[in-house]
């Protein structure tokens, strides 16, 4: 069993780390060890000691490395981590894997196992980019190897084992496994992991240790420390008055975060192998043929929609009431993809002056599709924006109604659950109607959640604040639309959009899509040509592809 858990864990990660969002998120890691302990003079820190600064001891750069990396890849990284076994299933590994002696339990666990393969793999490249960073800062040369590494064995690697726990969770239970999920996540991250700094919950990133002991060395160089204040979260300051000599976690201090360390283990454990109450080893009754080619030809409402031609009744080859007409289900069979069958008698022309509507229409019942509270959302949203008065040219309700359509958007710029509409669609006119089409069925939930705070943004006499919501809301769905065309798939939108709005509610002013930070965010007119310039790479990048084949 052992041996069966190791190859299928080994296996899934040298897949994974072919794919472009481990890149995309590495080199953020390895980025954010940069910004966690800069070379130069910047002025951005992961780790803040109030108006003072660590000296690059091993210990001070592996902590701040540490930290930043738990906060970076406890949410970036489940973007990555989840969905490999909706993939095994689409694939047809599944299938084979079902074929072999391997239990659920063995399977669920291989998963965590290659997943946490798959964040060790990147805690080593931000250790080695924490022990550069401390050679090439000459503060200290001498290398202590034990407290560079402990804070990624005591405070990083449990909590990111529970992230690879969650992960396999989410994969298992209905519901959680799309975009639904990616926002349950980012909450359940706001709450947890940013909520651990101000010790009202579990000190998930050892802070209360930490903290305690760099306040024993202040206190030792006669610094006072009653009103020195601590936190983790990327932050721009220039007020730093001074250094301190810290030189990290010692063995002797290790007890605190080891003991809450072995816990999420078991904490990660126990969750990844509560799936097994959700997930049936992809041996369960299977589904007819044509089933699912039916449902995603429903989704779309109507094939007509595109001008190319009419739905027709899937087929069941096992089914006795077949068609009437053998000439009718033999053309069929040999003129469309498996599973749809073509009826000539019912093929449409396009309705003249309605193709470009009702290839909207179309585009956005595929996004809605399988919401069906998702305007009732909008609806409260809505009322909540009206009740609100605007503090300035921020709109309460609008940063928090914009994570709202994260589940819609993730659908945009791919059609991974959608069974073979591609190849319908395909034989459709006009690629490039049906990608504006795509992308202005993205902005019609943008402009829903975004109208009523912009209404409440003019009239409070903030025109400027106003129009840089109505951009931001043109920017997010070309967001999602250019990363959806980039990997085919929805975890890099689910990965970056989160930081970005992370980064806005912070207001770090180049992350101000939405102009809640007033004069000090970008133009609204640069954010809608950023916007335009999003949605132009997509659609040639689908061109290209399209070009290519």
């Amino acid at each position: 069993m052992v041996t069966r858990i190791g190859a299928l864990a080994l296996a899934d990660f040298r897949e994974r780390r072919r794919r472009p969002g481990y890149l995309v998120v590495l080199l953020g890691t390895l980025a954010l060890g940069l910004l966690a302990a800069p070379v130069g003079d910047s002025r951005w820190e992961v780790f803040q000691v109030t108006d003072l600064h660590g000296r690059y001891t091993s210990g001070y750069v592996g902590t701040v490395t540490a930290l930043g990396g738990a906060v970076w890849l406890s949410l970036a990284g489940f973007g990555i981590a989840r969905g490999t076994i909706g993939r095994d299933a689409q694939s047809g590994v599944g299938r084979l894997l079902a074929a072999t002696p391997l239990s659920r339990i063995g399977y669920l666990a291989g998963k965590f196992v290659s997943n946490l393969l798959l964040f060790g793999s990147m805690l080593l490249a931000l250790a080695g980019t924490a022990l550069a960073v401390q050679l090439i800062k000459g503060d200290s040369d001498r290398v202590d190897a034990v407290r560079l590494l402990l804070p990624y064995l005591l405070i990083t690697l449990p909590l990111l084992a529970a992230v690879a726990g969650c992960a396999v969770l989410f994969d298992t239970v209905p519901g959680l496994r799309g975009g639904l999920g990616a926002a349950v996540w980012f909450v359940g991250w706001l709450v947890l992991v940013l909520g651990a700094q101000t010790g009202g919950g579990p000190d998930l990133l050892g802070m209360q240790r930490i903290t305690a002991s760099i306040r024993q060395v202040l206190a030792a160089g006669g610094r006072p420390v009653d009103g020195v204040e601590f936190g983790v979260g990327l932050t721009a300051d220039n007020r730093v008055l001074g250094t301190f000599d810290w030189p990290g976690l010692g063995l002797g201090e290790a007890s605190g975060p080891a003991a809450t360390g072995v816990l999420l283990a078991g904490v990660a454990v126990g969750t990844a192998l509560l799936g097994a109450l959700w997930f049936r080893r992809f041996d369960g009754p299977r589904a007819r043929p044509g089933t699912r080619a039916l449902g995603s030809l429903g989704s779309l409402g109507s094939l007509g929609a595109f001008g190319a031609f009419g739905a027709g009744r899937a087929t069941d080859p096992s089914d006795p009431t077949g068609p009437e007409d053998p000439a009718g289900s033999a053309a069929a069979s040999s003129a469309g993809p498996a599973g749809f069958a073509l009826d000539p008698t019912r093929l449409t022309a396009p309705r003249q002056g309605r193709i470009g509507y009702d290839a909207l229409l179309g585009e956005l019942r595929i996004l809605v599709r399988g919401q069906r509270l998702w305007w009732a959302g909008v609806a409260v949203l809505a009322m909540a924006a009206a009740a609100v008065t605007p503090d300035g040219p921020s709109q309460a309700v609008l940063p928090f109604a914009m994570l709202w359509p994260m589940p819609l958007w993730s659908r945009m710029g791919h059609r991974a659950d959608g069974g073979s509409i591609d190849q319908v669609l395909g034989a459709c006119p006009s690629p490039l109607r049906r990608g504006l089409a795509g992308l202005l069925a993205g902005i019609v939930p943008a402009l829903a959640v975004a109208a009523v705070p912009a209404l409440r943004l003019v009239g409070a006499g903030q025109a400027r604040a106003a129009a840089g919501a109505l951009a931001g809301a043109l920017l997010v769905p070309a967001l999602a639309l250019l990363c959806g065309s980039l990997t085919r798939g929805p975890r890099l939108f689910q990965t970056v959009y989160p930081l970005l709005w992370y980064g806005m509610v912070n207001h770090v002013s180049g992350l101000d899509f939405l102009g809640v930070s007033g004069s000090r965010a970008p133009a609204p007119l640069a954010v809608a040509g950023l916007a335009a310039a999003l949605a132009v790479a997509a659609l040639a990048l689908d061109a290209i592809r399209r070009a290519v084949r």
